[in-house]
């Protein structure tokens, strides 16, 4: 192979190479260029406040917040009766009256498996200074537990008052406390789905 030959081999795998990297090059740029175009998700909300629109059961309500969004809340901390359990109607109604025409706060923590944000939730009266709890108001009535399982959705000071706020409760028998065995929700929702996995096996 002459000079002449390997030389203009050379030259046309070098032009190959600069073409290639200037390819790369550009290629690259677009693409930054396109991800730099994108919008910036804004933060997500410290606190969102508005009113109570239907209230579900003793633990889930639809907040309307003040741009008329729908927002499915499920409030930390404690576990209402499921609707076809004991107390479940005057748990929710009375997590309904205590969001009646008020202004209501939450502060969001985590989405659920069904969707709904878990949020602490606090009743913002008027005239009163320190905002109600909703979770230890359903708790103080004896309308629901405590639910010590998701300790890390609770501040150590909500998951103490929380405690005591059923024991109180049960003391008394305020509530469902009133029955001699009342049956946790958790344990009722595991038990229907036991019920309902044996039924399927059925021939």
């Amino acid at each position: 192979m002459n000079e002449t030959l390997v030389s203009r081999l050379v030259s046309a795998r070098r032009s190959a190479l600069v073409t290639l990297i200037t390819l790369v090059a550009l290629w690259t740029l677009s693409a930054l260029q396109a991800v730099a175009a994108q919008p910036t998700p804004g933060p997500v909300p410290l606190t969102v406040e508005g009113i109570s629109v239907d209230v579900q059961d003793g633990d889930t309500f639809v907040l309307r917040d003040e741009a008329g969004r729908p927002m499915r809340i499920r409030v930390a901390g404690i576990d209402a009766p499921e609707k076809s359990q004991p107390w479940a109607d005057r748990s929710r109604q009375h997590l309904r009256e205590l969001l009646r025409a008020q202004r209501v706060q939450v502060l969001p923590i985590k989405q659920d498996v069904f969707g709904r944000t878990v949020a602490r939730v606090h009743v913002l009266r008027p005239g009163d200074e320190t905002p109600l709890d909703a979770a230890q108001a359903q708790l103080d009535a004896g309308l629901a537990w405590h639910f010590k399982r998701y300790k890390s959705d609770q501040t150590r000071d909500e998951f103490v008052r929380y405690a005591q706020a059923e024991r109180q409760a049960r003391a008394t028998g305020l509530g469902l406390w009133a029955d001699p065995q009342p049956q946790a929700p958790w344990l009722f929702r595991a038990e229907n789905r036991s019920g309902s996995a044996a039924r399927s096996q059925r021939p």
